[in-house]
């Protein structure tokens, strides 16, 4: 017989090179962004803080090598053309405190990739989860579920019959993936500390000269904005 396992989803983790150095860089303007935390938003700042992280002076090099990574996922991983220039449109913190507290499934729509990067780690830090986005190996959704092991229908658990994946990224690296994946975060016991990351969207447009797609955005240079 032969298998066929097509349609795959592609997740990066890359290792940033100064992190001790860019950690130190945003810790000294993290009261800038800092929020306080209520019953709806508490792990994340993007709706009550100060989204635009990415114009500190002080840390454009922390961000210019996180796009020098997603260079390398849309180029050397997805194969995609050297067309691209790349816009960070918003970004913001990730913030975890507590066990207890984790963020629900959901995806970036207004952007084309997303990015985390973990500045700050401690054991047991949150893991984050991926939604398989096609299930079509699980004949049953949630064939996986049941309180006792003799319920359950799956005999092993792969990367075939998966309806979600997780990592627990390490500290000092960045995570890259399709902003319209549906993804989430999941505590883990015992956790203790503050866990925080940069999360942001990025917008691909094609370079300067490149205007013959018919599909894509033009760079933002020919772009003709009017007040609505």
């Amino acid at each position: 017989m032969q298998v066929f396992n097509v349609f795959p989803t592609t997740i990066y983790v890359g290792e940033m090179s100064k992190h001790d150095q860019y950690k130190k860089n945003f810790y000294d303007v993290y009261h800038k962004f800092d929020y306080e935390e209520d019953d709806v938003n508490n792990s994340v700042s993007e709706n009550v803080g100060n989204p635009l992280i990415h114009h500190e002076d002080c840390l454009e090099d922390l961000f210019s090598e996180i796009i020098s990574h997603i260079s390398k996922y849309t180029s050397d991983v997805l194969k995609y053309k050297n067309i691209f220039d790349y816009i960070i449109t918003k970004t913001w913190l990730s913030r975890t405190r507590s066990d207890e507290k984790s963020i629900p499934w959901h995806i970036h729509a207004c952007a084309h990739i997303s990015f985390v990067y973990y500045l700050n780690t401690p054991p047991k830090s949150h893991k984050i989860k991926f939604m398989n986005p096609h299930h079509k190996n699980s004949l049953w959704l949630g064939n996986k579920e049941g309180k006792y092991d003799h319920l359950k229908m799956i005999e092993e658990h792969n990367e075939v019959n998966a309806e979600t994946f997780f990592i627990h990224p390490p500290e000092g690296h960045v995570v890259l993936f399709p902003s319209t994946l549906q993804h989430s975060t999941e505590a883990i016991e015992g956790f203790i500390g503050e866990r925080l990351a940069i999360v942001g969207d990025v917008t691909c447009v094609l370079k300067r000269e490149y205007l013959q797609f018919s599909t894509g955005f033009i760079n933002p240079e020919y772009w003709k904005i009017y007040q609505g």
